[in-house]
């Protein structure tokens, strides 16, 4: 569609009051493709505001167009589409700095060699690439997210048999199952089966606004585990239960907004040093809760 590529345009922040209860201390990061500046940025889903952008390296070349995104701990995993619609060179990952962003850290290979990477989801200690825009057939592999592949790609099919070829918006939902949406910027999410890639039937969700109708179009789309994070119309980040019904919106300033993810509570500065794999922050995880748990004991 023309205007999902126009590039980034001069767009007022636009907040939308809540229709129901937000989740707390909510981030929401999304990726822009505006051909060569397409920024990163955070919005703050609890007070409808702008945090920060922040425009990474690798969409400072050319005609880079930017597509996936992830945020996991304290850096940012970023996809491009080389030459506008080309293949992913690879997966890049720059500081988050509250949302302000840095240069590169570092980058490995494109997990699908040739393809066009649109979207990353984390789950399990592991970080995900869908690819094969915008031609297909779309995969999914899975990454140790430091550049090692886990297990073979997954090609994703409809319920028909056909195979996905644009498919721009996935998460890993609590069940284990993955949430697509079945074509180029479409609203029509349907879960699929993660270890053979078919289509579930009956799993339908859409994007709801405040009225009840649905969003033209969302390209991507993040979870917590109760709550979906879905971008829409290329510039709203928008919260709905779990059933796509509105909760919350809020504007991103953009007109080409690709992908987003979703954290918790702002972190800090990154520390110096090597990028952490999404397996040890999951540990590292862990092993707060438990030290919480403790000491509660303790406590009581």
């Amino acid at each position: 569609m023309f205007k999902k590529f126009l590039p980034l345009g001069a767009v007022a922040a636009v907040a939308l009051m809540s229709a129901g209860a937000a989740k707390a201390d909510v981030l929401a990061i999304q990726n822009n493709a505006s051909f060569g500046n397409g920024p990163i940025v955070t919005v703050d889903m609890t007070t409808n505001t702008i945090v920060n952008s922040f425009i990474p390296d690798q969409a400072k070349i050319g005609s880079a167009n930017g597509r996936a995104v992830a945020v996991l701990g304290n850096f940012v995993y970023y996809t491009e589409l080389s030459g506008g619609f080309g293949p992913s060179t690879g997966i890049f990952v720059a500081p988050f700095n509250n949302g302000a962003g840095g240069a590169d850290i570092k980058s490995f290979v494109n997990p699908v060699p040739g393809t066009g990477i649109v979207d990353l989801a984390e789950s399990g200690g592991l970080l995900y690439a869908m690819t094969g825009y915008p031609n297909g057939p779309e995969v999914v592999q899975a990454t140790d997210g430091n550049g090692g592949n886990v297990g073979g790609t997954i090609t994703l099919h409809f319920i028909g048999g056909g195979t996905l070829s644009s498919s721009d918006g996935f998460t890993v939902l609590g069940n284990g199952n993955w949430l697509i949406n079945t074509g180029d910027a479409e609203n029509d999410y349907n879960q699929f089966d993660p270890t053979t890639g078919n289509e579930i039937a009956g799993t339908n969700v859409v994007a709801k606004q405040a009225d009840g109708s649905a969003y033209g179009e969302c390209t991507g789309v993040d979870t917590d585990g109760t709550h979906l994070f879905f971008d829409c119309n290329f510039n709203t980040i928008v919260e709905t239960d779990l059933a796509g019904n509105f909760i919350s919106a809020t504007g991103t300033g953009t007109s080409g907004g690709e992908d987003d993810s979703i954290i918790g509570a702002p972190p800090q500065a990154p520390p110096s040093g090597s990028v952490p794999e999404p397996a040890s922050l999951a540990i590292l995880g862990a092993g707060l809760v438990g030290f919480a748990l403790v000491r509660r004991r303790r406590v009581s």
